[in-house]
């Protein structure tokens, strides 16, 4: 449950990390790299953004808690019961 919670934490501060990215840019090619960067990239891309630009703070942390619930949750491991082998 802890890493259902977790993966949903990070999820919603990724899209949020991207939209800031798409606003806070100069132009459409500026807009588009950190955009994808931000997608593609997590959570590297968005530590990258945040000591770039200096903009994205609390969905970075968003991202970052996100992740470490979803480690401490045990990895969003699922079990099928017990499969003839």
């Amino acid at each position: 449950m802890l890493g259902l919670i977790g993966w949903l934490v990070a999820v919603i501060g990724m899209i949020w990390l991207v939209v800031t990215a798409i606003q806070t840019g100069k132009d459409t090619a500026d807009k588009a790299i950190w955009g994808l960067v931000n997608f593609f990239c997590q959570p590297l891309g968005g530590i990258v953004f945040y000591f770039v630009k200096k903009q994205g703070l609390v969905p970075l942390l968003m991202v970052i808690a996100g992740w470490i619930l979803v480690v401490v949750g045990g990895g969003m491991s699922f079990s099928m019961g017990n499969l003839p082998q």
